[in-house]
């Protein structure tokens, strides 16, 4: 079926699906507001749009799972407490010679672990000290009118992150200079209390104790990195990814296609903000994806704004986790036949659910257009519907739709 022709006969163009997702994202903003994970406003936020898609699936359901949705950027202010605590103990050893410099090597290598733990890895170490709480996926399907042979799930998620104060307040400089100054702060704690603990060089041990009240200031500015009474509306990031989603699976129930062999999923995840949770949970419920002799793609779609910044992640999660090079050369490829040139890339900070899937096991591509600066809207008050760039949903529609199709006509291998 070709997706071209399909469009030029199509019953509506595609400004009216960008419409209809600025519309609907206006509407969860003001109606239900900030989404916190395994909060009410993320519960109805999905629940308005399982309603909204049923008619355009065979089957919706909202899949639930336990998530303990402060753990996740808990490891910030966790960490800076450590820190403090392990200069204060490096202090005190090299100053009044007592046996407080293993203590101090100590609390660096907690730091570290929850950093590497909770951000760099996105496991969840700390889960444990932080009240459980319910979230849930919508999973809409539209079958296969014969035997599936074939299966893409388009996703988005439905969470919102609370405030990022430095990226509100002073922008990308702001955030990337506490995040800088607070790693580089943390190396250097392991050099001084490793020193503190190996050297018999008093001078020495006192020096490097001193230095590390430099950093103090960038562990104490930890305490404030997010603001967990404010929980930002997230129309950009990510209600225009669950509607691109969305809006494929309207287009082809209002022009009546259903593939003969291809199965569209449209997964909306709940708690992507604190951990990639609902992904996670997703995979691990659904382990017959890419196992079950169905060829099977994930393309998911993370904060569709900013036109000039369009990027196809080949590699995920901090850069660590490759996604599938044939699933992101089959959204390159219809990116190029939409009249978009896409580059790959790799998100240096940060993650999206595309990272669960690649793990699972499942081909995936993550597609976003954002400044990777980041946005000043990002994790911020400012990322408003007033901000949402239709051109810019509509395009990624075209491109999310042409995926589709050619997934559906040539797969992936």
């Amino acid at each position: 079926m070709d997706f071209r022709t399909t469009l030029e006969n199509a019953k509506e163009k595609l400004d009216a699906y960008a419409q209809f997702a600025v519309d609907n994202i206006t509407h969860i903003c003001s109606s239900f507001g900030p989404r916190p994970c395994g909060e009410k406003g993320e519960r109805q936020a999905q629940e308005y749009m399982g309603e909204l898609i049923r008619p355009f699936a065979d089957t919706v359901e909202r899949e639930t799972f336990e998530v303990h949705p402060d753990a996740f950027m808990s490891f910030v202010p966790i960490a800076g407490s450590l820190m403090l605590a392990s200069t204060a103990a490096n202090l005190a050893a090299a100053f009044k010679k007592n046996k407080l410099s293993l203590a101090s090597f100590g609390f660096t290598a907690a730091a570290a672990a929850a950093m590497v733990g909770e951000f760099a890895l996105y496991k969840q170490p700390l889960d444990p000290l932080f009240k459980k709480k319910t979230s849930g996926n919508i999973i809409a399907v539209r079958k296969s009118s014969g035997e599936t042979k074939r299966r893409i799930i388009l996703s988005g998620h439905t969470d919102s992150a609370p405030e990022w104060t430095y990226t509100y307040r002073l922008g990308s400089k702001g955030v990337l200079g506490v995040a800088g100054a607070s790693v580089a702060g943390l190396l250097y704690n392991v050099a001084s209390s490793a020193v503190s603990v190996t050297s018999k060089n008093d001078k020495l041990k006192k020096g490097l104790a001193l230095g590390q009240l430099a950093f103090v200031p960038a562990f104490s500015a930890l305490y404030a990195f997010t603001n967990g009474k404010r929980y930002v509306d997230g129309a950009n990031d990510d209600l225009s990814g669950c509607f691109v989603a969305n809006s494929v699976l309207k287009f082809l129930s209002d022009n009546d296609i259903r593939f003969e062999n291809t199965e569209v999923i449209v997964l909306l995840t709940g708690g992507e903000e604190c951990g990639l949770r609902g992904a996670k949970a997703f995979f691990d419920a659904h382990p017959e994806y890419g196992n079950d002799g169905v060829e099977t793609m994930y393309a998911g779609f993370d904060t569709i704004r900013d036109g000039e910044y369009m990027e196809i992640y080949t590699n995920d999660l901090n850069g660590l986790v490759p996604t599938d090079q044939n699933a992101c050369t089959l959204v390159q490829n219809a990116a190029a036949k939409c009249g978009k040139d896409v580059p790959f890339g790799s998100i240096p900070l940060g993650s999206t659910d595309a990272a669960a899937a690649a793990q699972a096991g499942v081909p995936a591509a993550a597609f976003v257009a954002m400044d990777p600066a980041p946005a000043r809207y990002y994790h911020t008050r400012l990322d408003t519907a007033d901000i949402l760039c239709p051109e810019t949903i509509e395009k990624v529609i075209e491109i999310a739709l042409q995926t589709v199709f050619d997934f559906d006509e040539e797969g992936l291998y």
